[in-house]
Formats: C-alpha cells, structure tokens, sequence
C-alpha cells in the first residue's frame, strides 16, 4: 500500500498534536493538584495509539519522536492515575 506524503505528513501532524494536547492535559492536573482525567481524554489517548499503529504498518516504520512524546506522556499519565489512589 502506497501512502502519499501529504496523508503522511498530516497523520504525523494530527498524531504530534494530540499528542502534546494530551500532555498539556496531564501536566495541568498534576500542576493543579484538582481535576481528573475525562473519559474523552481517554478516548483520544486510544484514539492516538491506535493512529501510530496504524502509520507504522502502513506508512512509515520509524516514528521515534512520536513514540517518545508518547511514553513521556504515559509517564505523567501514571502519575495522574497514582495521585488518586
């Protein structure tokens, strides 16, 4: 399957945005000490996984920065999810 650039360069785009939103997200609830994770958060958390599955099998195999963005991101993430237990 041939993938064109521009539904590549736009996938990664979406994918780097929703990315650091989600990051923005879990960086102000830890900051604020209030607010919890919604559930269209973890919609969107899904949703950007399963797009970078899907470039890597389709349209490109290197997404390093992405990845990377994402595991940060996870990191906070567990954090959120410790401070309510």
């Amino acid at each position: 399957m041939s993938v064109p650039y521009g539904v590549r360069s736009c996938l990664y785009t979406g994918i780097s945005h929703n990315i650091a939103f989600l990051t923005k997200q879990v960086e102000t609830i830890l900051q604020s000490g209030q607010g919890t994770w919604k559930s269209y958060d973890m919609k969107l958390h899904h949703e950007v996984k399963e797009a970078i599955e899907w470039y890597q099998q389709y349209a490109v195999k290197e997404l390093f920065h992405v990845e990377e963005d994402l595991r940060a991101f996870e990191q906070l993430l567990t954090k959120v999810y410790q401070k309510k237990e």
